[in-house]
């Protein structure tokens, strides 16, 4: 992007080092291995059936005491083709955000847009807003600081350059939580378990580039972009001639700041580390990020940032307007992203049950969607959007029984669908099964945390109705994680083959 200021490629830098949200961070790097072929079966239908069931089953076998389920249908017909454990409920990991992404499609369109706006009382007079300036969020999980930029470029091209009073943030869209429920179970100060808010910036996430000093025994340098009163930087890191690098980066919430502290040692030679932590107040965070792009805009402003609800007189002077939720929920589900899934559940209970959106009205106009296909109220548990920590408990039988019910909804198939990640090719598992059948004939939605290693999607090939899976793992030893997802990916690859052979 060439910006005629420089400014964007200074506070990109903060954006482009938000890591890509993959499944959650237990989940093990895949190698990316070749799949060998598989010979499909053939003979009579009952003798193909029996293949496939004897592929599973060796597939499954080095799992050894692990709880397993596994359903496996033909997604027009529903006639099963495997079934283990079907209607047992497990912890489904990450599977969850397709519950999440489903009811959101099904409720609020894939055409439905978040909007970020700016509000002032009395407009720009003479180059000047009198009074206070309002910043609103509406519970974009997109917004980054480049879209900031936009609504300040879009305020100084109508000739704001003053505003005589402090920047309110408004983010009242949702409720005033800001973790979901499960994730108190861990004290974390990774991105993955970056809070919530209606007015939230690069995933409420912050890069910290450590740098070395000139000489040895300089302290390190330390950088964060845009560097603004939100952070209380503590440097105790020093540069050093010899020996690695050894960096810790820790966030802490404090009153209305974030604090970071950068500890340990960096070589002169060293071209710097970079560490994402997640940050406090998102709408603080936010609203002390956009009064500092203003100040380099050339747009003065009051020394304060406060909370408060955009007043009944104001107007809106700039406004943004997200990529479409068919477009959002790609990240959500090709790359496992947290944060979004609970920011889209949030939204979908503002959208549906009234403002502010919380977890509960969130998960209120899930079940019932889930409702309307057949899924009843009492034969799961479900408490965040994501999936994260030992929240949430579904069966395999009722998430083929929602895979099947998207991919006959015309509405937004496609949009949900386009969403999974491919195998070979993207997402959480574009490094498996590469140089198979399965390659781009599969799109699925992995599942990982300790202990449990989750895949359900759909199965196709050429001039073939897909196949409907759904594959959890709970239970699992730490040294059987690899075998989990190997075990996956074979049944994908037979399920292909099986495909192909018909």
């Amino acid at each position: 992007m060439k910006i005629a200021c420089g400014l964007i490629l200074a506070s990109s830098l903060a954006v482009a080092q938000v890591p890509e949200p993959n499944d959650e961070p237990t989940a093990p790097t895949d190698g990316g291995t070749a799949a060998p072929k598989l010979v499909g079966p053939t003979g009579t239908p009952a003798e193909r059936q029996a293949w496939l069931t004897a592929q599973i089953d060796t597939a499954l076998k080095p799992l050894g005491n692990a709880k397993l389920g596994l359903l496996v249908a033909d997604v027009e017909s529903g006639r099963t083709l495997y079934s283990k454990n079907e209607a047992s409920l497990f912890n489904p990991a990450s599977n969850v955000k397709l519950f999440t992404t489903a009811a959101a499609l099904a409720f609020l369109g894939p055409e439905y847009r978040w909007k970020t706006a700016v509000y002032a009382e009395g407009g720009i007079q003479n180059g000047e807003v009198r009074g206070k300036l309002w910043l609103r969020g509406l519970g974009d999980p997109t917004l980054v600081i480049e879209d900031l930029w936009r609504l300040v470029s879009d305020l100084y091209a109508q000739g704001l350059r003053k505003v005589s009073g402090d920047l309110v943030v408004d983010d009242s869209f949702f409720d005033e939580v800001r973790l979901g429920p499960g994730f108190e179970q861990k004290q974390e100060d990774a991105p993955y378990r970056a809070p919530n808010g209606a007015l939230s910036l690069n995933y409420n996430a912050v890069g910290v580039r450590v740098l070395p000093g000139p000489s040895d025994g300089s302290p390190a340098r330390v950088v964060i972009d845009p560097q603004t009163p939100y952070f209380v930087v503590i440097n105790e890191a020093r540069s050093v001639a010899a020996g690695r690098s050894q960096i810790t980066v820790e966030s802490k919430d404090d009153e209305g700041h974030t604090v970071i502290t950068v500890r340990g040692r960096i070589r002169l030679k060293d071209p710097g580390v970079v560490q994402q932590r997640r940050v406090a107040h998102p709408d603080l965070y936010t609203a002390w990020a956009f009064r500092e792009l203003c100040l380099r805009r050339g747009i003065k402003l009051g020394d304060k940032v406060s909370r408060g609800p955009v007043s009944d007189r104001a107007r809106a002077l700039a406004v943004h307007a997200s990529q479409p939720l068919g477009v959002a929920v790609r990240d959500v589900n090709k790359r496992s992203n947290n944060f979004m899934a609970e920011q889209v559940l949030k939204t979908l209970g503002a959208e549906t049950g009234g403002r502010p959106g919380t977890w509960q009205k969130g998960v209120e106009a899930v079940s019932t969607y889930l409702e309307k296909i057949g899924i009843a109220r009492a034969d799961y548990k479900m408490t965040n959007g994501s999936g994260l920590y030992d929240s949430n408990r579904f069966s395999p039988t009722q998430l083929v029984t929602l895979l099947r019910s998207v991919y006959k909804d015309f509405r937004f198939a496609a949009d949900f669908m386009g969403s999974l990640a491919l195998a070979g090719a993207d997402g959480t598992i574009g490094h498996r099964m590469e140089g198979g059948q399965a390659e781009r004939f599969v799109r699925a939605k992995t599942g990982t945390l300790s202990g449990i290693s989750c895949l359900a999607g759909y199965a196709g090939a050429p001039g073939r109705s897909p196949l409907v899976f759904a594959i959890f793992m709970n239970n699992l030893s730490e040294a059987a994680s690899g075998l989990a997802r190997r075990s996956q990916d074979q049944i994908a690859e037979a399920l292909v083959a099986f495909l192909q052979a018909r």
